[in-house]
């Protein structure tokens, strides 16, 4: 699948905030007591 290149930046930025939010999250699961 070829990705327009005016949507390829906008791509790349949504997925490592994506990434980043996921592992905040996952560190904040880890590290709240039950």
């Amino acid at each position: 699948m070829k990705i327009p290149r005016e949507l390829q930046i906008p791509a790349l930025v949504f997925s490592l905030e994506a990434v980043f939010i996921i592992g905040l999250s996952l560190i904040f699961l880890v590290l709240v007591p039950r």
